[in-house]
């Protein structure tokens, strides 16, 4: 009787397997737990490099070059912004010494490039973007012009509107005596800008630049102890996301995702993910508007990550890439490319 049981009990297992083989041809391979990315991520290294980055398996593969940037390094991670269908890339030259903005376009991606003209009657001998945004509304880039890229003290720093077809450079008659600028996010007429008075990050400001009435204020943040970096904005909702550090940390460089809710300039912090470090603060995040995904490369014990986070779902993840070996620090997201 028990021999019986058992031999039934096998051969039911064995019709079992059998039925779920010819459901699955693959073998193990169960579809619905395959992982399909909906989009890439663009990223440039500043050595031109280009990667494109799946948002959902992390997979990383390079995708050729701007070679106009071969090697030089000189690339403004805060001065890369892009248009619906443009993006543009600041660096700066020191030999010779010179300004100049790559025009890509996302289609083709073919490049090419300006060199900037700083009258020195307005701008200094020796000036150069500490950053760049593109504004929607008025169809120009936005920029900060630092009066002396060779040096970190006393600085002004001025805001300037610039032609996207010409490169051709306007004064906006607003000025401040900071030395550098490390992130900005443009939302509506409103330029945000962490700013710095001494080069020392601790002394950073949250700068809220109206452009409109040009004029300039620290934004009075409810916990002043507190700064905000790698600044980027969904175009329609009143906030900032961004890093904030983590105080008294054992992790060097460690980072936390935040909001700034503009309405009362106060923190919100977002759902945990673990500990991370940010690979640079002088730079923007990256918003994927139809998409609804903000995204910034990161480390996390020791390896490259991708951290995203969608506004509408309150969704924060990390996901860890591979391929990404030689990243290095200055990589940056500059784009998405939807999967055919």
């Amino acid at each position: 009787m028990k021999t019986t049981f058992l031999q039934f009990l096998a051969l039911t297992l064995l019709f079992v397997s059998c039925s779920t083989d010819n459901n699955n041809p693959g073998g193990s391979e169960n579809p619905e737990t395959e992982i399909e990315d909906t989009f890439n991520y663009l990223a440039l290294r500043a050595d031109g490099n280009l990667y494109e980055i799946g948002n959902k398996t992390g997979e990383v593969s390079a995708v050729g070059s701007i070679s106009a940037m071969q090697n030089n390094l000189n690339m403004i991670p805060n001065a890369v912004t892009a248009s619906e269908e443009k993006i543009f890339i600041y660096e700066h030259l020191f030999d010779p010494f010179q300004g100049r903005v790559l025009v890509m376009d996302k289609e083709t991606r073919s490049v090419e490039v300006f060199v900037l003209d700083f009258p020195v009657e307005v701008y200094g001998e020796n000036a150069g973007l500490n950053s760049l945004d593109w504004d929607a509304g008025q169809g120009n880039l936005v920029g900060i012009v630092k009066d002396e890229m060779d040096y970190n003290n006393n600085n002004t720093s001025r805001v300037v509107r610039i032609d996207p077809e010409t490169m051709t450079l306007s004064y906006e008659e607003i000025s401040f005596e900071h030395n550098f600028t490390l992130s900005t996010s443009l939302l509506g007429n409103k330029l945000f800008a962490l700013s710095s008075t001494t080069g020392e990050l601790e002394k950073a400001e949250l700068l809220q630049i109206d452009l409109s009435a040009k004029t300039l204020k620290p934004l009075e943040i409810s916990d002043t102890e507190l700064f905000i970096s790698n600044l980027a904005n969904n175009g329609t909702d009143d906030f900032l996301f961004g890093l904030l550090p983590v105080r008294g940390s054992s992790l060097m460089g460690e980072m936390e995702a935040y909001k700034l809710n503009l309405d009362n300039n106060e923190f919100e912090a977002l759902p945990e993910v673990g500990r991370f470090s940010a690979r640079q603060l002088a730079r923007k995040s990256f918003c994927n508007k139809k998409f609804n995904e903000f995204a910034e490369l990161v480390f996390k014990e020791g390896k490259n990550h991708l951290l995203q986070y969608n506004h509408q779902e309150n969704d924060l993840s990390l996901l860890e890439l591979s391929g990404a070996e030689d990243f290095g620090s200055s990589i940056i997201i500059i784009d998405y490319v939807e999967v055919q």
